[in-house]
């Protein structure tokens, strides 16, 4: 049985013997390998996916195990799912006031079936990850005082598109990547701006990209040229918490105890107020999908997830310190973002 064959019998066995629709981008993806405008009826032996003119030759092209019908108007969409489904409710990821009545949206069924990973999936974030790593070391080697943010960003965006990786793009920041430097990085968020690096800073690096449709996550906290004891201690105990969270996550685990793992640390070094968000997420299609590790959440792990752990502090106007890996769960974590955690002094 193919990978899509698998995916789309995930999709209609969480159905319960409803029919289903996708009308996401990403759930259209996760069927068809086609990510672009159009809607999809998911099929025992195939999905048809309904497209416009713009995407038809494309989407050709691109989807696997798929039919491909052309329609020019909503109306159409309509009428060539009224073809291929029984009378009767579909189960769609999102619907709007002027769909079908038939359309029952539940999107959280889509979420919850895309959560695991399959060996594909797997591959490809591996793959991101890697070359994300490299990204790094171009960052490393042009990370210097009097660069501005978006400069370095730049290079970053160079080395990524080389590598035959394209942006991610966060649904919390206008910009492709996060390089925040000095007071900047105390913004979890921070937009890319004019602002030179400095001596003494730190430069907090969240690189997120896709590669054939699947993400990285991956941030590293970088020095430049001489900086503070404290500021040499507070990394440490990140890095603490950070490894802490490492440890405790596994199958069979909950996300809240993975999220207190790193708090727990941050607590004993009296550090817990200056972290302002969970202490991960997990990544795939999407940068940001189930499961959340917050604390309190008692879902537990299970194998073949992929999450991030990236517990940070922000000293408002000194400076922030974050470091995020992206792991796969099992009875073991296995790390695919492999650059040092070792605090690399740059300029």
């Amino acid at each position: 049985m193919s990978i899509y064959s698998q995916r789309r019998k995930r999709i209609l066995a969480a159905a319960k013997g409803r029919q289903v629709a996708v009308f996401s981008a990403p759930n259209l993806f996760y069927l068809t390998d086609f990510l672009g405008g159009g809607a999809g009826i998911v099929l025992p032996d195939k999905t048809v996916v309904v497209t416009s003119p713009l995407e038809a030759d494309r989407s050709g092209e691109m989807c696997k195990e798929a039919e491909i019908v052309v329609a020019k108007r909503w109306k159409d969409v309509e009428e060539v799912i009224g073809k291929h489904l029984e009378k009767g409710k579909v189960l769609v990821d999102h619907a709007s006031p002027q769909s079908d009545k038939r359309f029952e949206a539940h999107p959280e069924m889509f979420v919850e079936v895309r959560r695991t990973k399959d060996e594909l999936e797997i591959q490809r974030i591996r793959k991101a990850c890697a070359f994300t790593d490299k990204t790094y070391d171009a960052l490393e080697r042009v990370l210097k005082p009097g660069k501005t943010e978006w400069e370095l960003a730049a290079e970053v965006m160079k080395t990524a598109t080389e590598l035959g990786m394209t942006p991610s793009n966060s649904e919390s920041s206008l910009g492709p990547i996060i390089i925040a430097s000095g007071p900047h990085g105390a913004y979890g968020h921070s937009e890319l701006s004019d602002r030179k690096v400095r001596s003494g800073d730190f430069v907090v690096a969240d690189l997120f990209f896709r590669y054939e449709g699947y993400n990285s996550d991956e941030t590293r906290t970088f020095g430049v040229g001489s900086v503070t004891s404290e500021m040499k201690k507070h990394y440490s105990i990140v890095r603490e918490a950070q490894e802490a969270a490492m440890a405790a996550a596994r199958e069979g685990v909950s996300c809240g105890a993975v999220n207190d793992a790193a708090v727990d640390v941050l607590k004993r070094n009296r550090m817990d107020k200056y972290l302002n968000h969970s202490v991960g997420h997990g990544v795939g299609i999407d940068i940001h999908e189930m499961p959340g590790i917050f604390h309190g959440n008692k879902v537990k792990l299970m194998r073949n997830d992929v999450i991030t752990d990236e517990p940070g502090v922000y000293l408002v106007g000194k400076y922030g310190i974050r470091i995020e890996d992206t792991l796969l769960i099992g009875k073991r974590v296995d790390t695919f973002t492999k650059y040092t955690k070792d605090l690399v002094i740059c300029g």
